[in-house]
C-alpha cells in the first residue's frame, strides 16, 4: 500500500506539472517584437538615387502595413545599411545584418555586385535575400535564397541586340561598358547575341568603377568609325558623364543605352547631349494599380529619382515578404516555399511570379524610350 501511495502522489505532482505546463503553453503571450527587415542598397555614391528610391518605396509600404496592425499584431521595422554599390560594402553590411542585427531576411541589393558579393553569406544563414532591381545573369545560380522581381540581362541584353540589328538596322556597333558585375554580364549576353544575329563589334571598350574621364576609350570607338554606338553604364552620373564625352569628341552617330537614363541624374550629366538617345528599360508603372502608386509615392517623396519600375518593385517586394510572413514568421525555409510556389502575383509593375531559381516571370523585359526635349518618351 505505501508503494502505491507513492506512485500515486508521483503521479499526481507528474500530472499536475504537466497540467501547468500545459496551460502556460496554451496562454503564451504572443510576441510582441517587431519583425525586423534589412536593407542594402547604395545610399551614397554614383548609384545613390536608386538607393534612395528604394528605400522610400520600403518605407512607403512598411507604414502602410504597420498602419493596417502589422504581421500578426507585430510591426515591422528596417535596418538601413549603405552597399554604396561594391561588393566589398555589400558583403561587410550583409554580416553586420546578420550576426549583430540578427535578421532573416534582406531586401536588396540594388547593384548586382551587391547582391552577388552577399549571396555566399546569406545563403550559409539561411537568410532570405529579394533584390528588386539586381539583373545580372549570375544571380540565377547565386543561392537558393536569393530572388528577384527584376528581370535577368540574359533577357533584356538579348533585346537590345535585336532591337539595335532588326529595327534599327545597324549591322556594326561599338561598346563600351562598365567594369563592374552588371555591366560585364550586359557586355557579354548583348555581344554575344548580336554577332549570333550577324552583326559585328568593331570596338569593345571597358572603364573601371567611378571613372571620370573616358575620352582614351571614346576616342578609340571614335576611330573604329561604328554605324551606332552602345553605351552600358551602372550609374545614371556615369552614363550622362559618357554621353557628354562622346558628343564634344564630335561623335554623330546613334546612340544606344541601358535604363540607367530613365532617371533625372543622368540627364542632367549629359545636358544637352541626350537629346536623341535611345535606351531600353522594362515597362515600368504603366498598370491603373501602378499609376496609383507612382502618384501615390510622387505625393509623398516629390518625384521618383530613377526608375519607375525599381520603386514599384521594392513596394511589391514588402508587400509579398508581409503576406509570406503571415504564414511563415522568420522561418526562412518556409519562407523560400512561400515565393517558390506563389502563384500570380498582381503587383503595381504587373503580374507576375517566380522560376524554379528565384527569378521573375511574366514581366515584359524590353520597352524602347528616347529623350525629346530633356524628357523622357516611350519610342513608338
Amino acid at each position: 500500500m505505501k508503494f502505491i501511495k507513492i506512485i500515486i502522489a508521483i503521479l499526481v505532482v507528474g500530472g499536475g506539472i504537466w497540467l501547468i505546463a500545459g496551460w502556460n503553453q496554451q496562454t503564451k503571450v504572443p510576441s510582441s517584437e517587431p519583425f525586423k527587415l534589412g536593407f542594402i542598397g547604395p545610399l551614397t555614391s554614383d548609384a545613390a538615387v536608386y538607393g534612395i528610391d528604394e528605400q522610400n518605396a520600403v518605407t512607403l509600404a512598411v507604414e502602410e502595413i504597420n498602419q493596417s496592425g502589422g504581421i500578426s499584431g507585430r510591426r515591422i521595422e528596417v535596418i538601413y545599411e549603405d552597399g554604396k554599390c561594391t561588393g566589398k560594402d555589400a558583403a561587410t553590411a550583409a554580416q553586420k545584418l546578420i550576426n549583430i542585427d540578427k535578421v532573416k531576411i534582406i531586401l536588396g541589393g540594388i547593384c548586382s555586385s551587391e547582391t552577388l558579393a552577399m549571396a555566399p553569406i546569406t545563403e550559409q544563414n539561411k537568410v532570405l535575400v529579394f533584390s528588386a532591381l539586381s539583373s545580372s545573369p549570375e544571380i540565377t545560380k547565386a543561392g537558393d535564397y536569393v530572388f528577384r522581381n527584376s528581370p535577368s540581362d540574359l533577357d533584356v541584353a538579348k533585346g537590345y541586340a535585336d532591337y539595335i540589328f532588326k529595327k534599327a538596322g545597324y549591322k556594326n556597333i561599338a561598346v563600351l561598358s562598365e567594369n563592374t558585375d552588371y555591366g560585364m554580364g550586359v557586355r557579354q549576353v548583348f555581344s554575344e547575341a548580336f554577332k549570333n544575329l550577324g552583326g559585328m563589334i568593331v570596338a569593345d571598350e571597358v572603364f573601371r568603377q567611378g571613372e571620370r574621364d573616358f575620352r582614351v576609350q571614346l576616342a578609340k570607338i571614335k576611330s573604329a568609325n561604328p554605324q551606332a554606338v552602345f553605351i552600358n553604364p551602372q550609374a545614371g552620373i556615369t552614363g550622362g558623364l559618357v554621353l557628354k564625352q562622346l558628343k564634344e569628341l564630335g561623335v554623330t552617330t546613334p546612340i544606344f543605352s541601358v535604363f540607367v537614363f530613365s532617371g533625372e541624374d543622368a540627364r542632367v550629366a549629359a545636358g544637352g547631349s541626350a537629346e536623341g538617345l535611345v535606351f531600353f528599360d522594362v515597362v515600368g508603372l504603366t498598370t491603373e494599380k501602378g499609376k496609383e502608386f507612382r502618384d501615390k509615392f510622387i505625393s509623398r517623396f516629390s518625384k521618383i529619382g530613377g526608375s519607375d519600375y525599381d520603386v514599384g518593385a521594392r513596394y511589391d517586394s514588402v508587400y509579398i515578404l508581409a503576406d509570406a510572413m503571415k504564414k511563415c514568421s522568420e522561418d526562412t525555409d518556409c519562407l523560400k516555399r512561400y515565393l517558390y510556389n506563389l502563384d500570380w502575383y498582381d503587383g503595381v509593375i504587373g503580374r507576375y511570379k517566380f522560376d524554379e531559381n528565384g527569378d521573375v516571370v511574366g514581366i515584359n523585359p524590353l520597352t524602347p524610350k528616347t529623350i525629346r526635349g530633356g524628357r523622357v518618351e516611350l519610342l513608338r
